[in-house]
């Protein structure tokens, strides 16, 4: 497990989230669907990192799938599509390889051991040194880290591009506040009507939404309202001319 490029990923989605101006708590409000994926992938890699018992390569490949069942069941959420790739890359020199293959000029390179040392070299976990043999070793372990003596593979380096632009993309996420009864004679007389036109990725259609309800409880599409972006744009923010509620005078009563 790439803990260091993890860290920095996550960094780097945060400091992207607080200059978009977006919320910490915002994160928190996530809503994932299948969890039980992810906790598979989390310990299927900290048992194959930790351990040297049973077929690693096995337990690394169930890992894989279990991060990709997890990212497809959530690819609604932005980044996860990007996440998904990387891992799929990451699993397919695994399963035609049985483990994944690191270059051994890459050790070198990221100063984890000398050119002496590299016949002496054995790796445990679900890696081996890559040879003439290797199928797809491009998409193995290629890129050295000096920093963190560690060695990536492309696969990696797409994760982390996908997990900067989900969390970034998480702080965005807002609540559109509860409307008051009071306030609905007054925006239908001004024009404003119960349906909103919304594009999502099921494509385009006509939502009816009880603005007396808060809007994250609606569903669209099996996808909560408050995820969802019109043009970049979101759904709270579909006001009429922007204007706010509460500036709104009632209409008298009949």
């Amino acid at each position: 497990m790439v803990v260091a490029p993890i860290i920095l990923a996550v960094c780097v989605g945060l400091v992207i989230g607080a200059l978009r101006r977006g919320r910490l708590a915002s994160i928190a409000r996530t809503r994932i669907r299948h969890p039980e994926f992810l906790l598979v992938a989390i310990a299927a890699s900290l048992f194959v990192d930790l351990t040297d018992m049973g077929p690693s390569g096995a337990i690394a490949l169930l890992g894989l799938i279990g991060g990709l069942a997890f990212a497809i069941v959530n690819v609604h959420l932005a980044g996860m599509t990007v996440i998904a790739i990387g891992i799929g890359a990451n699993l397919l020199p695994i399963a035609l390889n049985g483990a994944m293959p690191v270059r051994p000029e890459a050790l070198v390179e990221a100063e984890m051991v000398t050119v002496d040392e590299l016949p002496r070299v054995t790796l445990n976990g679900a890696r081996e040194l890559s040879d003439d043999s290797t199928i797809l070793s491009i998409l193995g372990d290629t890129f050295p880290v000096r920093w963190t003596n560690q060695v990536v593979s492309i696969g990696d380096l797409i994760m982390m591009v996908g997990l900067a632009a989900l969390v970034s993309n998480l702080m965005l996420q807002r609540r559109r506040p509860r409307l008051h009864p009071s306030a609905l004679p007054a925006l239908e007389a001004m024009g404003w009507h119960e349906e909103i036109d919304l594009t999502t990725e099921a494509g385009t259609g006509v939502v009816t939404i009880d603005l007396r309800d808060p809007v994250d409880e609606q569903w669209v599409d099996e996808q909560w309202v408050d995820e969802q972006w019109v043009d970049e744009q979101w759904v709270d923010e579909q006001w009429v001319d922007e204007q706010r509620v509460d500036t709104v005078e009632p209409a008298p009563p009949a």
